[in-house]
C-alpha cells in the first residue's frame, strides 16, 4: 500500500525523519518496500502572477512578460511557452533559483530583451508531465509569492508499505497511523471532526438483506439536490495520485478516499438506476452482470452480489454493475456502505479474474463497527464540496453475526519464555493501552480483548509477538539458545529419504519441487478416468486442480527446460497426490508417490562412447533400482498394460501382492504437443510407500557345498511374457533352488514363426550336503511339468 506521508503526519507526527520512520515501520513489521520523494530537490520556485504579455521585438516565439512574484516590484521574464497569457498564474523560477539537475537561473538577456527568471512546465521543476504543451497552470487562488514546494506540498514522500495477509487494519492513513502511535509514543490526533449531519428525512430506499452471515450490516443512504458539476477538490486528487489511484469524479474519488483514508471500502449507486428495493443476497448461477470496467461475468451461485428487481447490480465487496454506475447526469446518489465477512468474499474476485481494492480489504477483514463513522466522513466531504440534501442513513445490522473479539489470556512468564526478556507488568500494560487493547488483569496475568479491527488477534502467541514488535525486536536481548538435539527414531527396517533419492541422482537425475496444483483440464488430458479435487480459490487457473499424479508437473517440468536448450534430461519427483472416487473431500486420500521422466541421450555426448536415445528399457533399469534398494524386486511384477498417457505397446504397471503400484511407459504421441515436449519421453511412477521399508540384514551361514547349474531351453509362444515362464518355473517349491536367469532369446531357424526360445540358467545348492543326481533329476523334471502346464513351454 502507497501512502503520503504528509498525510500520515496530519494523523501522527513522531520526532523521526522520512528514513527514521521507514526503518520503524519496517522493525514493527510493516516492511516499508520503498521511499519516494514527490518532487526532486529544487530551491526559490514561487507562485507568480503573469500580469502583461507582449510579443518580444526580435523572437516570433518569444514573449516578454511581466510577472509579480509577491516582491515590491514586477520581474520581466522572456517566456517562449505557448499557453502563457496575463491573468494567468504559474510556476516562476527567480534569479538564483536551482532547477533539478543543478541548472541555475542566473540574469539573461535573450534576444538583446533581459530575463529576470523563469517561468516553468511541470516537467522543468521535476513533476510528473500534465500534458500541457507549455507552463504548468496553477489556480487562480494560488497565493502570490508562496514558495512551490510548499503551496503544492511538494516536501512529502511517498511510502510503499509490503503488509502481510494478516494486517489488514493498516490498509488504511489511520491504520498505519495508529500503530505508528504504539511504536512511538507519539499522540494520534485525528484531523476532522464528525458532526451530526442534519438530514432530509427518512431514505425511501428499500434494502433486504437475505444472506445476513456474508453481509451482517448494510447501511445506505441517498444524497440528493447536490451541484452535480462539483469537482472534486485539488488537495483530494493529489493525496489519491500518490496513494496510486486515479481521480475520475467527485462521487468515486470521494469513497476512494475513505477506502484510503479510514479503510472502509464504499459504492455509490446512481439512485433513479435503481429498480425497487436494492437486494444483498447470493446470485443465481447463470445471472450475467456487466461491471463497472465494461467486463460481462457470467455469476456463479457461491457469489455474493447487491441487486434489485432487475437483477445483480454489483458483485459484494468487489465491484460495481455498470448499469447503476453514477455519471455526469446523475442527480440522485445512493451511498452504500458494508461489512461483509471475509469468506464470502475469498476468491470471489479471482474467480472473476479480478481484483480491487475493496476486495483486497474485504477478504483480509475490515473492522465491523466501522460503516457507521465511514458513511458519516462520506457524506460529510461530499456536502462540504457538492452541497446536497441528505436522507437519514437506513440500516439493516445482525448483531449476532458480527465479528466480535474473545478475551484471550497473556501471562507474564510466557512473554518470557517466548521473548526471551522479562518485562515489568506495567511496561506490557502500556504497550497494550497504546494498541488500544482492554486489558483486564487477573491472577495468571490479564485477559487481552483486541479491538475490532484486529482481525489477526486469536492465540496468547499473537499477543506476545505484539509485545515484541512493539517493545522493539532490536532491544530484546541476545540469549544464547539451549536446544537439546533430540534426533528422530528410525526403526532399523525404516527406509530413508535421502537413500531413494541417492539412488536416482547416482544415476544422473535432477530433484524437481513443483506445486500440488496443476492445470485442469491438462490434467484431465493425461488421465480422463481420474477426477480431480479442484480449489474454490485457485493462486491461478493453471493451477486450478489437486493433482492426481506426479507426471503432468514433471512434464511441464521437462518443456520449460526443453525450451531453453536442455536436450537431456533426467527429473524426478517425490510428493504427495490426492485421490478421491467422486471428486470429494470425504473420500480425499493423499498418497506418497515418487515419479521421474527421462527423455534424450543415454549419456553426455562424447567421443569415449557412441550416444543413443534412451528407452523403455533403461527407464525400467532405473526403477529396479528403486525396488533393489529395499528388496522388493523379487516381489514386483512389471506387467504390460495399456493406459492414456502411454504409447500402445511401451507400458506397463507394476504389481505387488495382487496390487497396482506404479506404472512406466512412453508418453503418448497425441500428447506430446500437448505437453509441449518433443523427443520420445519415458517416465514412471510408483508408490513411495512401497520402498520405504527394507528388510533387516541377517547373518546366514555360506553352504560349503557345491551348486548345481541346469540350463533349460523353452520354447513357447512368440507372445508369451517372460514373466509368466518365470512364474510358472517359481511355482515349483524347493528349498534348493537359489536362483533361476534368463540369459539367452532366440528367434529363427529350429524355431516356429510365432515361437521364440528362451533359455534359462537354474542355479541349485543344498546349505548341509552335497546334491545327488536323482533329486537334481527331479525338480527339473517338475519344473519342466510345470512350464509346460502353466506357460504351454516346451522343452527344447
Amino acid at each position: 500500500m502507497k501512502i503520503s506521508e504528509s498525510w500520515l503526519r496530519e494523523w501522527v507526527n513522531p520526532n523521526w525523519d522520512t528514513e527514521t520512520l521507514a526503518e520503524e515501520l519496517s522493525l514493527a513489521g510493516l516492511e516499508v518496500d520503498e521511499v519516494c520523494l514527490v518532487a526532486p530537490e529544487f530551491s526559490n520556485v514561487v507562485v507568480g502572477h503573469v500580469l502583461s504579455v507582449e510579443k518580444h521585438p526580435d523572437a516570433d516565439k518569444l514573449n516578454v512578460t511581466q510577472v509579480d512574484v509577491g516582491e515590491a516590484e514586477t520581474v520581466q521574464i522572456v517566456c517562449g511557452a505557448k499557453n502563457v497569457v496575463a491573468g494567468m498564474k504559474a510556476c516562476c523560477a527567480k534569479v538564483g533559483a536551482v532547477l533539478p539537475g543543478d541548472f541555475k537561473i542566473k540574469k539573461a538577456k535573450l534576444r538583446g530583451v533581459p530575463s529576470h527568471g523563469m517561468l516553468c512546465g511541470a516537467t522543468e521543476i521535476g513533476l510528473p508531465d500534465d500534458g500541457v504543451d507549455g507552463l504548468h497552470v496553477l489556480p487562480l487562488d494560488a497565493p502570490i509569492g508562496m514558495n512551490i514546494r510548499e503551496y503544492l506540498d511538494l516536501n512529502d514522500a511517498i511510502i510503499d508499505v509490503d503488509l502481510t495477509p494478516n494486517r489488514a487494519d493498516c490498509l488504511s492513513v489511520e491504520g498505519i497511523a495508529r500503530d505508528v502511535t504504539a511504536i512511538s509514543g507519539a499522540e494520534i490526533k485525528v484531523p476532522f471532526e464528525l458532526e451530526p449531519m442534519a438530514t432530509s428525512g427518512a431514505c425511501n430506499q428499500e434494502i433486504t438483506v437475505e444472506e445476513t452471515d456474508a453481509c451482517p450490516k448494510y447501511l445506505g443512504c441517498l444524497v440528493t439536490g447536490y451541484n452535480a458539476q462539483a469537482q472534486t477538490p485539488d488537495w483530494m486528487k493529489t493525496r489519491l495520485e500518490r496513494c496510486g489511484l486515479a481521480p475520475k469524479s467527485l462521487t468515486v474519488d470521494i469513497t476512494n478516499y475513505i477506502l484510503l483514508e479510514l479503510g472502509q471500502p464504499m459504492h455509490a449507486f446512481d439512485a433513479d438506476k435503481l429498480q425497487g428495493s436494492v437486494q444483498v443476497r447470493m446470485a443465481k448461477e447463470g445471472e450475467k452482470l456487466t461491471t463497472l470496467d465494461e467486463k460481462e461475468l457470467i455469476l456463479q451461485s457461491n457469489t455474493l452480489v447487491i441487486a434489485d428487481d432487475s437483477g445483480a447490480i454489483a458483485l459484494a465487496g468487489i465491484m460495481g454493475g455498470l448499469a447503476t454506475a453514477v455519471s455526469d447526469d446523475t442527480t440522485s446518489v445512493f451511498f452504500e456502505c458494508a461489512h461483509f465477512a471475509p469468506l464470502a468474499i475469498t476468491g470471489r474476485a479471482r474467480q472473476y479474474g479480478l481484483h480491487t481494492d475493496s476486495s483486497h480489504r474485504f477478504e483480509r477483514g475490515v473492522d465491523a463497527f466501522l460503516p457507521e463513522r465511514a458513511l458519516n466522513r462520506a457524506l460529510q466531504l461530499f456536502t462540504e464540496i457538492a452541497g446536497g440534501d441528505v436522507s437519514d442513513i437506513k440500516s439493516v445490522v445482525a448483531e449476532s453475526s458480527l465479528h466480535k473479539p474473545q478475551p484471550i489470556q497473556l501471562r507474564p512468564e510466557r512473554i518470557e519464555k517466548l521473548l526471551g526478556v522479562a518485562l515489568p507488568n506495567e511496561e506490557v500494560e502500556a504497550i497494550f493501552t497504546r494498541l488500544n487493547f482492554t486489558i483486564e488483569a487477573n491472577n495468571d496475568g490479564w485477559l487481552m480483548t483486541a479491538p475490532t479491527y484486529r482481525f489477526d488477534m486469536e492465540i496468547e502467541a499473537d499477543l506476545i509477538e505484539e509485545v515484541g514488535r512493539v517493545y522493539g525486536y532490536n532491544n530484546l536481548p541476545e540469549i544464547e539458545v539451549n536446544a537439546p538435539m533430540r534426533l528422530p527414531k528410525l526403526e532399523e527396517q525404516e527406509q530413508e529419504m535421502h537413500l531413494i533419492r541417492q539412488v536416482l541422482v547416482n544415476k544422473g537425475y535432477q530433484e524437481a519441487i513443483t506445486y500440488s496444483f496443476v492445470e485442469e483440464q491438462y490434467q484431465k488430458t493425461l488421465f480422463p478416468e481420474q477426477q480431480a479435487i479442484c480449489l474454490k480459490n485457485p493462486i491461478s487457473d493453471d493451477m486450478k486442480a489437486m493433482r492426481v499424479s506426479l507426471l503432468p508437473s514433471l512434464l511441464t517440468t521437462t518443456a520449460y527446460n526443453q525450451n531453453r536448450q536442455q536436450n537431456r534430461l533426467r527429473l524426478f519427483e517425490t510428493g504427495l497426490v490426492f485421490l478421491s472416487e467422486d471428486a470429494s473431500i470425504e473420500k480425499l486420500q493423499q498418497v506418497p508417490m515418487i515419479g521421474g521422466v527421462i527423455v534424450g541421450g543415454i549419456s553426455s555426448a562424447g567421443w569415449a562412447e557412441e550416444d543413443r536415445a534412451v528407452d523403455f528399457y533403461d527407464m525400467k533399469a532405473h526403477v529396479e533400482s528403486l525396488l533393489a534398494l529395499s528388496h522388493v524386486s523379487d516381489k514386483v511384477k512389471f506387467v504390460a498394460k495399456a493406459l492414456p498417457i502411454y504409447h500402445p505397446g511401451q507400458s506397463a504397471v507394476m504389481i505387488m501382492d495382487g496390487q497396482e503400484i506404479g506404472s512406466i511407459g512412453q508418453l503418448h504421441p497425441s500428447h506430446v504437443k500437448v505437453a509441449d515436449v518433443s523427443g520420445k519421453v519415458f517416465m514412471f511412477e510408483m508408490r513411495l510407500d512401497t520402498i520405504l521399508t527394507t528388510k533387516v540384514p541377517q547373518a546366514k551361514q555360506l553352504s560349503k557345498f557345491p551348486v548345481v547349474q541346469r540350463d533349460l531351453a523353452f520354447v513357447v509362444a512368440q507372445g508369451l511374457p517372460v514373466q509368466d515362464l518365470l512364474d510358472a518355473l517359481h511355482e515349483v517349491s524347493s528349498e534348493i533352488v537359489q536362483s533361476i536367469e534368463v540369459f539367452d532369446l532366440y528367434q529363427g531357424p529350429g524355431v516356429g514363426e510365432d515361437q521364440k526360445s528362451i533359455a534359462l540358467t537354474i542355479k541349485l545348492q543344498h546349505q548341509d550336503r552335497t546334491l545327488q543326481d536323482e533329486e537334481v533329476d527331479a525338480l527339473m523334471q517338475q519344473m519342466i511339468e510345470a512350464a509346460k502346464q502353466k506357460a504351454n513351454a516346451e522343452l527344447r
